[in-house]
């Protein structure tokens, strides 16, 4: 008794008979293309993702830093002697002073890495008067503050520089704060973000 087999020819020209097993090496190129196109989208997606992840930090803690300096504004005309015409001492009120240095002074330190920074990178103003520090966390970000004028003239702004990818252009996310016509400090509903996945 003969045994049948049912033919199928394939694009090389081969004929594949029913039932055998195997690839072409057509086939196998096709499949390793195509596995290394999804395997490079899947590791573009990821390092998307983790950059984004890492951008929280830099909002998170810019939020933080306007909100601590609008409470120092709102309380810096409490050391005005007693008696003293509520409007007048209120007319004094200021944000901390600007930072000398950003926190790491060298931006290096942050580019595609993490500082770890410690309790003396904090010590100093105006970090020592909002009480803020990030410390023992380490962090992906550079944070300085600007400040200037007194009372209704006073501004101020938070400032994160990172630079996750490494490649030397620097991402900036900055909030502004300035007092409303009550003399209360305001933080701007908009935080900047300039490149924020750089």
């Amino acid at each position: 008794m003969c045994a049948r087999y049912s033919a199928v020819t394939l694009g090389t020209g081969r004929t594949r008979r029913a039932g055998e097993a195997g690839l072409t090496v057509a086939e196998l190129m096709n499949f390793v293309a195509i596995a290394a196109i999804l395997a490079g989208l899947g590791m573009y997606g990821m390092s998307r993702y983790i950059r984004r992840t890492r951008t929280a930090e830099a909002t998170d803690s810019v939020t933080k830093i306007a909100a601590d300096a609008s409470a120092y504004y709102n309380q810096s005309d409490e050391s005005q002697p007693k008696g003293t015409d509520p409007k007048a001492a209120r007319a004094t009120r200021h944000f901390p002073p600007s930072s000398r240095d950003s926190v790491p002074s060298e931006l290096t330190s942050i580019r595609g890495k993490q500082y770890q920074s410690n309790s003396g990178d904090w010590a100093v103003s105006p970090w020592r008067e909002m009480s803020f520090q990030i410390s023992p966390s380490p962090q992906f970000y550079a944070y300085s503050f600007k400040s200037d004028g007194a009372g209704t003239t006073a501004r101020a702004q938070a400032v994160a520089h990172g630079d996750l990818d490494g490649d030397g252009h620097l991402s900036t996310f900055s909030s502004q704060i300035a007092p409303d016509d009550d003399l209360e400090a305001k933080i701007s509903p908009n935080l900047e973000r300039i490149d924020p996945e750089e």
